[in-house]
């Protein structure tokens, strides 16, 4: 199943695994960088992380058998899965996922976090979007900037137009030969974005302006047609052959991904007040976290810790009671016997009558 994991940055890594990617996030932040994004994602059923441990073993004759899991248990395990192992996050809220009509997962959650530049929804491993402060008084939201154009490397030594031809037809037959494995889902991907942010907006490039939020709409067909369109530009293929670039369609993918509009990013001028009170809402969020993923079977109920056994009862005499005879008795000797001190005793030493000079 395909989570949305909020949000934006598992967005290309759905795309990726798995087609007919629908959602929408909806992002609130702060003056000091800390928001929140509240969501609704549509993918299908299995997740790609979950293909290789559910893919069918060689059969051993004695092992006991095993049954495939429940699409329920699926779902379960990948939703637990992207909760647990996406970084930034401080907290999530109101999480929910149900059976759409088409079969797809309707996931819908709110996820808390301090800083957006180090949010990681698993399974994506890199951050896609960044906002903060921009010097004292400014805020800045980055989807896509321009990077500083240099000079291309040059060859250490001349190549020919013949080698050159060779080298650029290479990368396109390996795009053509590779694509498919990221392209043919990628077409279904479509995802609408929303940035409200306090402060007076200044200044957005890429960015439609709707009343006081802006948006951006991620389409994976024309992300697509974007990845085609550098395959099919002799320069930029030219300049890659120069610097040694190999061809990585899923790093074309990323590089395309918010570039459809060139740059896209936007600047708010302060003074700045928090859209809502951060610490607050997140806390209560933490609080009630562990309680909702336990109602949602996203959490196993931690087993009482085992009592220790009781100890032993010890062990009754089975002697009859002795009635307390009061202190030993000295035996009196027998009759006829010379009367010596018993062994042990003190002598009897005879007390003289008069006293010694």
């Amino acid at each position: 199943m395909r989570v949305l994991a909020g949000l934006v940055a598992v967005l290309a890594a759905a795309a990726l695994a798995a087609g007919c990617l629908e959602g929408k996030a909806d992002f609130s932040f702060n003056p000091d960088g800390s928001g929140k994004v509240v969501g609704e994602l549509l993918f299908p059923s299995r997740a790609p992380w979950l293909q290789k441990r559910y893919a069918p073993k060689p059969a051993d004759p004695n092992a006991p058998a095993e049954a495939p899991p429940s699409p329920e248990d699926e779902m379960q395990e990948c939703v637990a899965t992207i909760i647990k192992r996406s970084a930034g996050i401080e907290a999530w809220k109101d999480v929910s996922f149900q059976r759409a009509a088409d079969g797809r997962v309707l996931f819908k959650g709110t996820a808390y976090f301090k800083d957006l530049s180090k949010v990681k929804f698993f399974p994506d491993d890199r951050t896609r979007i960044s906002f903060g402060p921009d010097g004292t008084t400014a805020l800045l939201l980055i989807l896509n900037r321009s990077k500083l154009v240099t000079e291309p490397p040059k060859l250490a030594r001349p190549m020919s137009s013949e080698d050159m031809n060779k080298h650029i037809k290479e990368l396109r037959d390996r795009y053509q030969q590779t694509k498919s494995t990221v392209t043919t889902d990628l077409v279904g991907m479509k995802l609408d974005l929303v940035f409200r942010s306090p402060g007076t907006l200044e200044e957005a490039r890429g960015l439609d302006q709707q009343g006081m939020t802006l948006a951006y709409t991620l389409d994976g067909g024309k992300v697509v047609q974007a990845m085609d369109s550098q395959m099919n530009d002799s320069t930029v293929l030219r300049q890659w052959v120069v610097a040694g670039k190999s061809l990585n369609v899923k790093e074309l993918m990323n590089d395309r991904l918010f570039a459809l509009k060139g740059e896209v990013w936007a600047r708010w001028k302060g003074p700045a007040k928090p859209r809502f009170d951060y610490q607050a809402e997140m806390d209560a969020a933490k609080k009630a976290q562990p309680q909702m993923m336990l109602k949602l079977g996203l959490e196993k109920p931690r087993d009482a810790a085992p009592k220790p056994p009781p100890a032993p009862a010890p062990a009754k005499d089975t002697q009859p009671a002795r009635k307390d005879a009061g202190p030993a008795k000295t035996p009196a000797p027998p009759k006829g016997a010379p009367n010596l001190p018993m062994p042990g005793a003190p002598p009897a030493i005879p007390t003289p009558l008069f006293p010694t000079l």
